[in-house]
């Protein structure tokens, strides 16, 4: 669905890449969980994925088609909630009603459920909305396209804690069979729950590509003794003066639920480098 090769960028008139030879291979049916400290790229790689950054070289395909080209069947099932963005001076449904013929898959029906649940209010201005009230407009709007990709940078950034609650609803009920759904999120605890697998994005590079079902079948997350022998950890840290980490799991051991926080910990220590 998103097949990124061999792929280098950096921005024009900087040195350093962004990017160095990454390869990222995301297929349906998954929410991805995509973390990285602030700054390492990852609204570039949104944007990479959206065609808006040109590469310097590599290949990225996007729903068999390369998204560099900005093609009308491309973009139509593409949609991206960046973290900032401009709102437009118009209520929400008169954007809807502006944009959403560009994609085939839109719904009133879905935006008016999504409105209610949100409790957005009706008739005001987009860019009269506090900034929670603006990124929910955005969320019902992106979601009611009903788009094959949906990419989602720091979606709970400004919500309140109710509105946490409709978002993570909102995004459980959505059919994900066909579809691939990417979320950029520093707010790990909002949404451990929903994420299925996991993008870690760390020195210009992938540190981590793997679903939570395979994480949670190879390892055991928590207290670990750093000098066992049997199961030897492949990370440790102390936390509260308890020492916690990942190590194998046998094969007798009942799985057990992943640790976002310590997985990303690991991940960027370089844990999981083969």
């Amino acid at each position: 669905m998103i097949d990124i090769d061999n792929v280098n960028f950096r921005y024009p008139g900087k040195r350093m890449r962004v990017f160095e030879g990454v390869s990222l291979h995301l297929v349906p049916g998954h929410i991805y969980g995509l973390f990285g400290k602030n700054g390492i790229g990852k609204s570039t790689l949104f944007r990479m994925i959206c065609g808006a950054n040109p590469i310097e070289s590599g290949k990225i395909r996007v729903l068999g088609e390369t998204p560099i080209d900005r093609s009308p069947s491309l973009l139509s099932q593409l949609a991206l909630i960046p973290e900032d963005m401009d709102m437009p001076n118009i209520d929400l449904f008169a954007y809807a009603r502006r944009y959403g013929a560009f994609y085939p898959n839109y719904s009133y029906q879905d935006l008016c459920r999504y409105v209610d649940m949100f409790e957005i209010p009706k008739g005001q201005r987009i860019s009269s909305m506090s900034l929670g009230q603006r990124k929910k407009a955005m969320i019902a709007y992106a979601f009611a396209l009903n788009t094959k990709i949906l990419l989602m940078d720091e979606p709970t950034n400004g919500l309140d804690i109710t509105s946490k609650r409709v978002f993570r609803t909102m995004l459980d009920e959505l059919p994900r069979f066909d579809r691939a759904i990417m979320i950029s999120t520093h707010q790990v605890r909002d949404l451990e729950q929903l994420i299925d697998a996991v993008v870690i994005v760390d020195n210009a590079g992938i540190a981590l590509n793997e679903t939570v079902a395979a994480l949670a079948d190879r390892y055991v997350f928590g207290p670990c003794d750093p000098n066992d022998l049997r199961h030897p950890p492949i990370y440790t840290e102390r936390a509260g003066g308890v020492v916690v980490g990942i190590r194998p799991r046998s094969t007798t051991e009942p799985e057990q639920e992943i640790d976002l926080e310590l997985l990303f910990a690991a991940a960027v220590s370089g844990a999981f480098e083969q």
